[in-house]
């Protein structure tokens, strides 16, 4: 059985799995950069209202970037959790359908009974 590469945080076959590595060096980038641009406005910045808009800009775009990275991330491991439901129902026989976002794997067995019970019959007199 052929081992699936671990993405995300994790390390797949390398020290980094695509697709995410382009995207975690970029994260890694935005927020080395940020940390820096911070550092330097804190520590040789003179206290002015254009230095505080920056630093709280990039404090911003610091933020959005983790959140969105980790966001991504979960989002790619449900999906691909998905994926391997659907392809195991698919390979099991079994339609894969989506109703209103998660996965329902429906088995189409038709039941042992009537679907429904017959009405009883009615005496004539």
């Amino acid at each position: 059985m052929a081992r699936r590469p671990v993405t995300g945080l994790g390390a797949g076959y390398g020290s980094f799995s695509r697709p995410w590595n382009v995207r975690r060096r970029a994260a890694i980038a935005i927020l080395v950069w940020g940390g820096a641009l911070i550092t330097y406005l804190a520590l040789f910045g003179k206290p002015d209202s254009l230095r505080e808009a920056i630093a709280n800009s990039v404090a911003l775009l610091m933020a959005s970037t983790a959140g969105s990275f980790i966001f991504g991330a979960v989002w790619d491991d449900s999906s691909s959790r998905r994926a391997e439901i659907d392809a195991m129902a698919v390979n099991a026989g079994i339609p894969p359908t989506t109703q209103a976002g998660p996965t329902v794997v429906q088995q189409n067995n038709q039941p042992s009974g009537p679907a429904m019970p017959e009405p009883p019959e009615e005496q004539t007199r």
